[in-house]
């Protein structure tokens, strides 16, 4: 099992990484084009009690949700309106609801979908990984696009991953995540990546309950990357100490400490 630990926060966020977003014209959902830093820390919202997942539609014909706690917000995404998995890896469908079952709801949920590259690199400042054991990886983070979405469940949409997304590297990987409400804080970034755990498959670790899914594609051969997160060799096959294959364990990262 492959783990990661996030790195500091100037290392996070550094690489000039920018966040974008698209535009949706709709009536039911928005999204405004934005350029913007990584958001100063503060505490995500206190979730609440869990809602109820049959959303019934009153005599307006949508689903009361003005009132509705982050938790329900989020659960509202997960469980009814994201939809069915892409067919090219980044992209992200929120799916028209069904009435009476998944809203529509009445006051629109704003959604984050954000896309990252990962650098992997040894957590111990070693280049090599023993095959035989889990390994572990130090990772630094950083942002290549976020959209940003409005969305009642009236109209379906489909966000777009950047350019090269998922393209892996012997170092590089990628990760994507939707979220409520606005941009993640740096407190909220990822802490921790666990990919090839053939039990539970791959984790992240937030630190917030703001985060409905995600995606990880691990890089090619991280056993084989230098503290800087550069390959210090060609690997010899395409699955050399990295994703894991029959032949190889599940390895983990941990973020850069230095």
């Amino acid at each position: 099992m492959l783990v990661a630990v996030a790195v500091p926060l100037a290392a996070a966020c550094s690489g000039g990484g920018h966040d974008t977003a698209a535009s949706a014209a709709s009536t039911s959902a928005s999204a405004t084009e934005t350029t913007t830093p990584t958001p100063s820390a503060s505490p995500s919202p206190t979730p609440s009690a869990a809602p109820s997942y049959a959303y019934a539609t009153n005599a307006a014909g949508c689903h009361p949700s003005a009132k509705w706690t982050t938790r329900q917000a989020a659960d509202w995404v997960h469980f009814g309106q994201l939809g069915q998995s892409a067919a090219k890896a980044g992209d992200v469908t929120f799916a028209k609801s069904t009435p009476g079952l998944e809203g529509p709801i009445c006051d629109r949920v704003t959604v984050q979908v954000q896309y990252w590259r990962i650098n992997y690199r040894p957590a111990d400042g070693s280049s090599a990984a023993d095959p035989l054991t889990d390994a572990k990886f130090s990772f630094a983070i950083e942002s290549l696009k976020r959209t940003e979405l409005h969305i009642d469940g009236r109209t379906a949409h489909t966000v777009h991953p950047p350019k090269g997304f998922a393209t892996a590297s012997a170092c590089n990987g990628f990760l994507e995540a939707t979220y409520v409400g606005g941009p993640l804080t740096s407190r909220e970034l990822p802490t921790q990546i666990s990919t090839g755990n053939s039990l539970l498959g791959d984790t992240v670790t937030f630190p917030t309950k703001r985060v409905t899914d995600y995606q990880v594609y691990a890089p090619t051969s991280p056993g084989l990357c230098d503290a800087n997160g550069r390959a210090s060799a060609v690997p010899t096959s395409p699955g050399q100490m990295g994703i894991p294959t029959p032949s190889y364990p599940a390895f983990s990262l941990e973020p850069k400490t230095n």
